[in-house]
């Protein structure tokens, strides 16, 4: 009886906001699939992974109607790799998203947090395959040497002690904008960096064009560094094109140039055949603009990826997934293909490294 009558109390003390409408949804994905590596140095694994076609997950997702169109808006969510039951992103409890922000109809959305960038969102929306392991633009952008702000796949495509905006879409345009005080991961420690993008969408067109900045205060070399993003879609109803162009310059005078190209092609209402091919120059440029040397050799970081992927919907919560990738490494480049599955980077020069993978993933 006490506890009713405490519980009573509790609600009649928050009767006036009774009109507000709350929501609070527990979603998730759980994905695994077998993957067989190998290079040509003779290395193969076969190993059981987490997170093909979208990172295993679980979150809380809540919205309040503060009325006159303005929500109150949060997201908690945690990664965890399925075929061990372990926590992703290095054990953080919310890692993949932690944020609290408000929503309006008529000026956007602010949010701050521990975010997913719109470099994450970018990549995501331009990647003809969307099977992380299976993506050259993952390999272009998220991979060895250093990972892109505009990336999906490694940190800093997430970013502690992050404020966000998006705009309201105004005929066809949307604009967003980040800012980080700081983020401890990934290669780019201890880093600002500021976001901004504008995207585009008319019908079968979808563009976006994004600009980053991060700035390493304690850093020798590279303090400053630039990037320049462009992402292209269009559907020809029968078929879906993709590409991408990315340009990023440092203090040094380095310039890192990636790029790909891709298409996704229908097979009847549940199926989608998937080809993507993509590559990537990072200079290997000192201070004194001398190449530097890495793995005791002097040149250029170069890749080239292609891979091939089939998608299959057993209903809209379940998919069936397949795929295929090469990636062939040039100058200095001892790449390997995300995620290792148990097979590190290949060594010496010119080694080419292959995956295949099956798997299955569900969406609750």
């Amino acid at each position: 009886m006490r506890k009713l009558l405490i519980s009573c109390a509790v609600a009649s003390a928050f009767a006036p906001a009774a009109h507000a409408q709350n929501s609070v949804t527990l979603y998730g994905v759980a994905d695994a699939f077998v993957g067989y590596f190998s290079n040509s140095t003779g290395q193969h694994a076969i190993s059981l992974n987490s997170g093909g076609a979208g990172g295993s997950r679980w979150g809380l997702r809540g919205v309040e109607d503060l009325g006159g169109g303005l929500s109150a808006i949060f997201t908690l969510e945690s990664g965890f790799n399925i075929n061990n039951g372990t926590s992703g992103q290095s054990g953080r409890l919310f890692g993949r998203r932690a944020y609290v922000g408000l929503d309006s109809k008529q000026y956007g959305q602010l949010i701050a947090g521990r975010l997913q960038t719109m470099g994450y969102d970018w990549g995501g929306t331009f990647d003809p395959m969307l099977l992380a392991p299976g993506s050259p633009l993952g390999s272009v952008g998220g991979e060895s040497p250093r990972p892109w702000l505009y990336n999906m796949l490694q940190d800093p495509a997430r970013s502690d002690n992050t404020i966000q905006y998006l705009s309201p879409e105004f005929h066809g345009l949307t604009a967003s904008a980040t800012y980080s005080w700081g983020d401890n991961q990934g290669l780019q420690t201890a880093q600002h960096f500021q976001l901004v993008t504008v995207r585009y969408q008319n019908g079968p067109l979808l563009t976006e064009y994004g600009f980053g900045h991060s700035l390493q205060p304690s850093a020798v070399v590279a303090r400053n560094t630039y990037e320049n993003v462009l992402g292209v879609r269009y559907n020809l109803n029968f078929m879906e094109l993709y590409a991408t162009g990315q340009i990023r310059t440092n203090d040094p005078g380095r310039v890192d140039k990636g790029w790909q190209f891709g298409f996704t092609v229908p097979t009847g209402p549940a199926g989608t055949i998937r080809v993507s091919y993509g590559g990537l120059s990072d200079q290997n440029i000192g201070p004194d603009g001398k190449q530097l040397v890495t793995n005791n050799y002097f040149g250029n970081w170069v890749i080239r990826s292609a891979a091939i992927g089939y998608t299959y919907s057993l209903s809209k919560s379940t998919m069936l997934y397949g795929f295929f990738k090469k990636l062939w490494n040039r100058g200095i480049a001892n790449q390997a293909i995300y995620p290792p599955g148990g097979l590190g980077a290949p060594a010496g020069l010119n080694t080419n490294v292959t995956a295949i993978g099956l798997g299955v993933a569900t969406r609750f």
